[in-house]
């Protein structure tokens, strides 16, 4: 899915329940992370579920992001999904470009969410534009 297709799918999803139903299926969209990824330095710190994530350039022209990630529970995993969609296959210069505070904004995100989760999306989105810079003049 993309910006759009998540924006609309809110809008149409009259309840939360239903919304989260969909962030749970969008968990199906993570690309995988390996077992051998998941140590300390792909870690989101800050977050209370254990969160990885990672990101490389592809071989493509123009080279895009492909985030992978993972988390230990499925809802963090959905919200990870989530988060990533304004994201994925971008540049690095398009990621750090993009408005994520807009996006969850428009999603209502941040007001069903308890305060640690809060955190956490925030620490996470971090993690997403420190990793699109280190890899800016790759």
């Amino acid at each position: 899915m993309n910006t759009k297709d998540v924006l609309d799918a809110f809008e149409l999803l009259e309840t939360w329940e239903a919304r989260y139903e969909l962030i749970g299926d969008l968990s199906r969209e993570l690309l995988p992370l390996a077992d051998s990824e998941k140590h300390d330095a792909n870690l989101v710190k800050g977050c209370n579920t254990s969160t990885w994530l990672t990101g490389s350039l592809t071989h493509s022209a123009p080279a895009v992001i492909e985030y992978r990630a993972d988390a230990e529970t499925p809802l963090v995993r959905g919200l990870v999904a989530l988060l990533l969609v304004p994201f994925q296959r971008k540049s690095p210069d398009d990621v750090l470009h993009t408005d994520a505070r807009d996006y969850i904004a428009r999603l209502g995100l941040a007001e069903h969410l308890s305060p640690n989760r809060r955190a956490g999306m925030e620490h996470f989105i971090e993690r997403v534009y420190q990793i699109a810079r280190g890899l800016r003049g790759v």
